[in-house]
C-alpha cells in the first residue's frame, strides 16, 4: 500500500466530509430559526428512530460487500447482488410500513402538525434509498476511488439543501419539509447512479455471495442496534425526565460535537477500512496498523481541543441563545466519538476472525452500560449526565474489544495511550475556561484559541506523545500533496 495514494484518499474524503459538513451547517441555522424548541426536538427524535429502522431495511448487506470483496474476484456481481437484495428487501418494507403506520405513529409521536402520519413512511422511503447510494459508496471506498465515493456523499447533501430551501422555506412545510427534502435528495442520487452504471446492472442474485454477505452484515446488527442504543437512545431518556426543548439543546450540542466525525474520523476511517484488511496479513502489518493508531490518536485529540475551544462560537452560528447550554455538551460528545473510532482498532481482531457474536455481545454491554448510567445520571446532572453517560460505555467497550480482540490478532496497541493525551487536553481547556470569564470580543477568543492549539501541538512533542519525526512527516506529506494538486489538479475519476 502506497503511502502516497493513502494520503490522496485521505485529502479526497476530508475535502468531501468538509464541504458535506458546510452544507450541514447551513441546515441546522435554517432549522433552528424556523422551528421551535419543541419542534426541533421532534425532528431530533425523528432522526433517531430512522437510524434505528435503517438497520432492519439494510440488514448490514453493504458492511458485507465490503468485508468480502478482496475475496472475489467478480466484483461486479458481488455489488449487483447487494444492490439487487437491497431494492427487494427495501421495496417490501416500505409496503410493510404503509400498513401498519396508522396503529404505530400515534403512539410515537407528539402531535405537532397535520403531517405526523408521514413522518414514518417518508423516514422509511428515505432509509431504502440511502442503503442503495451507500452500497455504491462502499464499493468504489474499497476501490479506493475516493473521488467518486465522495462525490456520491456530496451530491446526496446539495440537492438536499436545494430541496429544503423550496419545501421548508418557500412552502413553510417545518418538519415534513424537512424530511420530504432528505427522501428527494437520495431520489436524485438514486436515479442518476443508475442512469450512470445503467450498462454494468444485472437483475441477479448470486445465492452464495448474498449468503455471505448477510451472515456477516446480520452477524453485527445486535451490536448494531446496540450501538443505536448506545449513541443515540439518550434522547427518548431526555425526552422522558426532562422534554423535547431539553433534546433539542442537546441535539445542537451533539451536533456540533459529533463534527470530528464528517471532518476526521469518517475520511480516516474511508481509508483505515481497506487498508486494514488489505495489510493485516502482510509481515509488517501490525506495525503499519500501529502508525495509524499513533497519528489518529495525535489529530483525533487536537480535533477534540479544537472542537472545545471553539463551542461558544459554533453555538452562536448555527442557533440562538436559548441553546447556549449546548457549549458544554460539546467537548463531551467529542470524546465519545474519538473514542468510538478507536474501536475499529481494538475490534480489528475480531472481524478478521469473524467473531461477529463476540462483537456484538461487546457493543450489548456498553449499550447497557449507557442506559444505566443515563437512568442514574439525568436525573443528577440533566443534559451533562447523558453526555458522560455515552463516553463512560464507550470507555467500556473499548476495554472489552482490546481484552478479548487482541486474543485473535495482536497488533501491540496500549489500552491506556488514547487517555495519556488528557494530561494536556484538560490543562488547556481549564486555561480557555479561565480566559472565557474575561474575554467578550469573538476576535480575541479566536486568536487565543489558535494559540491554545499551538500549545497543545508543543506540548505532545514536549511529553513525547508525538515524536517531531511523525509530525514532521505528516506535515511534508500534506503539504507535497497539496503541491502536486495544485501543479496537476485533481484527475476525475468518472
Amino acid at each position: 500500500m502506497e503511502n502516497k495514494k493513502i494520503l490522496s484518499n485521505g485529502v479526497a474524503y476530508f475535502c468531501s466530509s468538509l464541504m458535506t459538513q458546510m452544507v450541514n451547517l447551513i441546515l441546522i441555522p435554517l432549522y433552528t430559526r424556523n422551528l421551535s424548541q419543541q419542534q426541533y426536538g421532534q425532528y431530533d427524535i425523528i432522526l433517531s428512530i430512522q437510524q434505528l429502522l435503517a438497520l432492519g431495511i439494510t440488514l448490514g448487506v453493504y458492511s458485507g460487500m465490503v468485508r468480502f470483496y478482496h475475496e472475489y474476484d467478480n466484483k461486479l456481481e458481488l455489488r449487483n447482488t447487494a444492490v439487487n437484495f437491497s431494492l427487494l428487501w427495501g421495496l417490501a418494507f416500505i409496503l410493510v410500513t404503509w400498513a401498519v403506520n396508522p396503529w404505530i405513529y400515534p403512539h410515537v409521536f407528539v402531535q405537532l402538525s397535520d403531517s405526523t402520519h408521514l413522518f414514518i413512511p417518508y423516514v422509511v422511503m428515505s432509509s431504502v434509498l440511502a442503503c442503495h447510494n451507500l452500497i455504491y459508496t462502499s464499493y468504489y471506498t474499497m476501490q479506493f476511488k475516493a473521488l467518486l465515493a465522495s462525490s456520491i456523499q456530496i451530491a446526496t447533501v446539495v440537492f438536499t439543501l436545494v430541496y429544503a430551501l423550496y419545501f421548508f422555506l418557500v412552502l413553510k412545510m417545518g418538519v415534513l419539509g424537512i424530511l420530504q427534502a432528505q427522501l428527494f435528495g437520495h431520489l436524485t442520487v438514486f436515479v442518476l447512479l443508475f442512469l450512470i452504471h445503467i450498462r454494468q446492472y444485472r437483475f441477479r442474485l448470486s445465492i452464495r455471495k448474498l449468503r455471505m454477505m448477510l451472515g456477516y452484515g446480520t452477524g453485527l446488527m445486535i451490536g448494531d442496534v446496540s450501538a443505536w442504543v448506545l449513541s443515540l437512545s439518550d434522547r427518548f431518556l431526555i425526552k422522558g425526565f426532562l422534554n423535547l426543548s431539553s433534546v433539542a439543546v442537546y441535539s445542537i450540542g451533539y451536533k456540533i460535537g459529533m463534527l470530528i466525525n464528517p471532518v476526521f474520523i469518517n475520511p480516516f476511517m474511508s481509508v483505515f477500512t481497506p487498508f486494514k484488511y488489505a495489510m493485516y496479513k502482510e509481515t509488517a502489518g501490525p506495525e503499519q496498523i500501529r502508525k495509524m493508531f499513533r497519528l489518529y490518536n495525535f489529530v483525533g485529540w487536537l480535533c477534540v481541543l479544537g472542537l472545545s475551544l471553539f463551542a461558544n462560537i459554533a453555538t452562536q452560528l448555527v442557533a440562538t441563545e436559548a441553546y447556549r447550554d449546548a457549549n458544554y455538551i460539546i467537548p463531551i460528545v467529542a470524546i465519545s466519538y474519538f473514542l468510538a473510532g478507536a474501536a475499529d482498532f481494538y475490534a480489528l481482531g475480531l472481524h478478521i476472525a469473524r467473531k461477529m457474536k463476540l462483537y456484538s455481545i461487546i457493543i450489548i454491554t456498553a449499550a447497557l452500560i449507557n442506559v444505566g448510567c443515563n437512568l442514574a445520571l439525568i436525573p443528577l446532572l440533566g443534559l451533562y449526565g447523558s453526555a458522560i453517560s455515552t463516553v463512560i460505555a464507550y470507555m467500556a467497550s473499548n476495554y472489552l474489544f482490546y481484552r478479548f480482540g487482541t486474543k485473535y490478532y495482536s497488533i501491540g496497541l496500549g489500552l491506556l495511550f488514547p487517555y495519556k493525551y488528557l494530561s494536556v487536553t484538560l490543562p488547556i481547556y481549564g486555561i480557555y475556561f479561565v480566559l472565557m470569564q474575561v474575554i467578550h470580543s469573538v476576535l480575541l477568543e479566536i486568536l487565543f484559541n489558535g494559540i491554545l492549539c499551538c500549545g497543545f501541538v508543543y506540548l505532545c512533542l514536549l511529553c513525547k506523545l508525538v515524536t517531531r519525526a511523525e509530525l514532521g512527516g505528516m506535515i511534508r506529506q500534506v503539504l507535497k500533496q497539496k503541491s502536486n494538486m495544485s501543479m496537476k489538479g485533481v484527475q476525475s475519476e468518472l
